[in-house]
């Protein structure tokens, strides 16, 4: 029975689809549940519609706190506006798994023929170039190069988007049928340009795809390239694969001496002979290794290849930039002007990753900064500041001399986490330091807390007063700082504890001393007055121990004798 609804499951973190077959308004797609799997057809209007992303915006967002705003920015990498050369490419990736799996139909015996043949190849460990059961070639592979930053991988992602990765087969026309099908599949080229790195790869990818154990079981450093690569063929048929995009292509020119011509053979033969199409992706520098066979052998395509190169100054750029601008998380909105966009596009030269990348931290900066809005010479600022490496590459793209172009192949991506984290710090440098500081203190404070507990209870177990301790501990910590360790703290402490103790003994004395030889003489000088038969105040007057009083301050010669008398 036929499918008629669609069931979406999670396989290994990976989205499958049960497969649903649509009629095909072509004739050649007809009774091929791959091809019929597949989404319908889209036209220009449909792929305009579907592919554009124009993130959501809300004006409130203005008026939230920095820190915030800083995150909002980054939606900008989402804004995707499409062109021209994204309709055509997603017409060639359409043609391409449509035409590829065309003579690859599961349903037919030559099929089943031929993978049987794979396997034994396998069994032999031999890689075929060609296959007895013949078929023919219609499979459409092509190359798109462009500078870093151009847009590629983002514009194939999106494209890919379309297309769910897995389908699982039950039933087709009444039939069991149990099938998984692969509709692409993605790999960077190696770093170093190895066949074997790129089977490894492969092998790792379908393990996270199916859940598989491939790697394990075709992945041993032991088995011959040819083996290897005959599993990846026969894997690629087996899962009905029906695009391989090799990314970063430019990889292969450190490949060793021969290694690029056996791998771009390697992908001529999955294109020719077995049927799957191939996209190469690469920069500029992929350029030296694609070889002249290389492009004979899919001359034949129909498909040809695509350059990519700076946007031009054109309509297309000024639709870009239109609907970039509306993206404002300043305060105070910029209108868009003319020398805007012509200030933006001489900063960038056409490259839309840099043109986004600018107006995005030209934002960061104007928010950092308190400007709380766009102008020319932010954005002048900013080119200076986080595009002075790709400065160079940028100059040789505004001069427009092949030579110079040539001496930069790849343009060096901006690391916009990095230059966010700048502008960001700047905004948060005087609210850490206040954080740090208090921090700082509490941490200060809490040591300085527990230390003068400890060595409060240490020195009033000696013996000293509580109010002294107190004043002594004070005078250490004021002398000598936070970072004073304990058995300091009660040397310095007991010392000036002592020297107090000290100074209070000799006061002491010296009063003890006073006042006992004040004490002698007085008690000498009455005992003399009382040999002599006089009172003590007379006695007093006569050696100068008190003052005679004044006349008018006593009026009657009976205060006298009172007073005579109470002393004596």
């Amino acid at each position: 029975m036929q499918k008629t609804a669609n069931e979406t499951q999670i396989l290994h973190g990976k989205t499958v689809v049960d497969a649903i077959y649509s009629p095909q308004i072509v004739q050649d797609y007809e009774n091929n549940p791959l091809i019929e799997a597949l989404p319908p057809i889209l036209t220009e209007e449909e792929v305009i519609e579907q592919i554009s992303v124009f993130p959501p915006f809300n004006e409130k967002e203005r008026s939230l706190n920095a820190n915030y705003r800083f995150h909002c920015v980054q939606r900008l990498f989402q804004y995707f506006q499409p062109f021209e050369k994204h309709l055509d490419l997603e017409q060639r990736i359409s043609r391409a798994i449509r035409q590829g799996y065309l003579y690859r139909n599961p349903m037919q015996k030559e099929e089943v023929m031929r993978i049987h043949e794979s396997y034994q190849a396998i069994k032999e460990g031999k890689f075929l170039k060609s296959y007895q059961t013949e078929v023919k070639r219609t499979a459409a592979g092509f190359t798109l190069i462009g500078l870093s930053g151009i847009g590629k991988s983002t514009a194939i992602e999106r494209v890919l988007s379309f297309y769910p990765q897995i389908i699982k087969h039950h039933e087709y026309q009444g039939k069991p049928f149990i099938f998984t099908q692969i509709s692409w599949m993605k790999l960077d080229c190696p770093f170093d340009g190895s066949l074997k790195g790129l089977c490894i790869s492969f092998f790792a990818e379908l393990d996270r795809l199916l859940g598989s154990n491939y790697l394990n079981k075709f992945g041993s450093q032991k088995n011959t390239t040819d083996l290897m690569l005959q599993r990846m063929a026969h894997l690629a048929s087996l899962h009905g694969i029906g695009l391989l995009i090799i990314d970063e292509i430019q990889h292969l020119s450190l490949s060793k001496s021969g290694g690029s011509d056996k791998m771009l053979n390697f992908f001529v033969t999955l294109v020719n002979t077995i049927g799957i199409p191939v996209l190469l992706v690469g920069t500029n520098k992929a350029v030296s290794v694609l070889q002249s066979e290389f492009r004979q052998a899919r001359r034949g395509s129909g498909q040809g290849d695509m350059i990519w190169s700076q946007m031009p100054k054109d309509e297309s750029w000024e639709l870009f930039v239109e609907g970039m601008w509306e993206y404002q998380w300043t305060t105070n909105y910029t209108p868009l002007t003319s020398e805007f966009s012509d200030l933006i596009y001489e900063e960038s030269q056409g490259i839309l990753d840099i043109a986004v990348k600018l107006f995005m931290l030209s934002q960061v900066r104007a928010i950092a900064t308190g400007e709380e809005k766009l102008s020319k010479q932010i954005i002048k600022q900013v080119a200076n500041d986080s595009l002075r490496l790709v400065r160079p590459m940028l100059k040789a793209l505004r001069s427009g001399i092949p030579s110079e172009i040539a001496k930069y192949e790849d343009i060096r991506p901006i690391d916009i986490d990095e230059e966010i984290e700048k502008y960001k710090a700047s905004i948060d440098l005087q609210e850490k330091i206040r954080i740090q500081k208090k921090i700082q203190e509490q941490k200060r404070q809490k040591r300085e807390q527990s230390l003068l507990e400890e060595v409060t209870l240490q020195l009033l177990a000696m013996d000293f007063e509580p109010k002294e301790v107190q004043t002594a501990l004070k005078k250490v910590f004021k002398k000598f700082g936070e970072d004073i360790e304990k058995p300091m703290v009660i040397k310095e402490a007991v010392k000036l504890l002592i020297e107090k103790d000290e100074k209070k003994d000799n006061a002491q004395i010296k009063t003890k001393k006073a006042k006992s030889k004040s004490e002698n003489y007085l008690g000498r000088l009455m005992e003399e007055a009382r040999n002599k038969k006089k009172s003590v105040h007379e006695w007093f007057l006569d050696k100068n121990i008190v003052k005679q009083p004044l006349d008018d301050f006593w009026e009657e010669d009976d205060h006298a004798t009172l007073v005579s008398n109470a002393v004596s």
